[in-house]
């Protein structure tokens, strides 16, 4: 446990969520440890609140952002700040994760394999510890569009095991790995950034698995038939369309056009049949904006949330 590690915990008006996060990183037997608390544009009470609480924290640094840069601009900037503080290893943790006593050990346990350069954790759902979210996600090209609970890892190994990629909401990074790699692509803003991270790390050689014994609880699992904003029906739908256009080869098109279509075909039917007008908007300013290359902060950002 030579190794120094840095936690950044990306805020946006998480409130208690936010507080029992911190808390559990707080928590963990692990000495060389500090946590990077990002807040990306909270409202006043919540940035008074996590100031007043953590200030004077010695292990946790806080910066508030003047503006809400996403999962991949807030991210940034706390794994910056990390490695700024000569961290080993970078974790990035949403702020509706919590973990479980020893899952940060566990973690860095696993990054010390040679070669390994993203390591994920066990994820079980908050509400039920039963139901497993994630055992690591088999990422391939042309199955991008291919709904991510349909391609997950099922069955839990005792060790470490190599992965295609893991959920955003928990990746411990290496310093070599960023290094070689760079850190998350703002473009994308949210949804699908981890993803593209992954990618980009198996492109440059370096390894990603799954550590089982590092477990953590997570709140936050929606796909495209459940739990849309407007705004983030526009991310996934645009992103969806990023991340193809970046990586696919030509072979990978044919499957990926169809079950594209499939995918919001699909979700706007269900939709609609639930009056969800806004979602439909959403959807279908994604597919434009995506069809167009744009990126960065979405058009539903000031009407809705993540």
């Amino acid at each position: 446990m030579n190794a120094t590690v840095g936690l950044v915990v990306l805020n946006w008006n998480g409130g208690a969520q936010t507080v029992a996060c911190l808390e559990s990183l707080r928590a963990q037997d692990y000495p060389k440890k500090f946590i990077v608390l990002v807040d990306n544009q909270s409202r006043a009470d919540e940035r008074a609140g996590l100031l007043q609480r953590y200030g004077e924290d010695p292990n946790v640094q806080c910066c508030f952002l003047d503006s809400n840069r996403g999962y991949a601009g807030g991210n940034n900037v706390g794994i910056a700040v990390a490695l700024a503080r000569q961290a080993d290893f970078v974790v990035v943790v949403t702020q509706d994760v919590t973990f479980a006593g020893g899952a940060l050990a566990a973690l860095v346990a696993a990054a010390g394999a040679p070669g390994v350069g993203i390591v994920g954790p066990k994820v079980v759902d908050v509400h039920d510890s039963e139901r497993v979210l994630s055992l690591g996600e088999r990422v391939r090209v042309p199955l991008l569009c291919v709904p991510r609970t349909w391609l997950r890892y099922r069955r839990a190994r005792p060790a470490p095991y190599p992965v295609g990629g893991v959920l955003g909401c928990v990746m411990l990074l290496t310093r070599p790995c960023l290094a070689a790699i760079g850190d998350f692509d703002e473009a994308l803003f949210a949804y699908y950034e981890e993803v593209d991270l992954c990618l980009r790390a198996r492109q440059q050689g370096f390894q990603i698995v799954c550590a089982p014994r590092a477990v953590v609880t997570h709140d936050g699992m929606r796909g495209f038939a459940a739990g849309f904003t407007a705004m983030s029906a526009e991310l996934k739908a645009r992103n969806l369309i990023r991340l193809m256009r970046r990586w696919a080869r030509p072979a990978d098109w044919f499957l990926l056009v169809p079950t594209y279509a499939l995918l919001l075909a699909a979700s706007m039917g269900l939709y609609a049949c639930r009056g969800r007008w806004d979602i439909l908007a959403g959807l279908w300013r994604g597919i434009t904006a995506g069809l167009q290359g744009r990126g960065g902060p979405p058009a539903a950002l000031a009407e809705s949330q993540l």
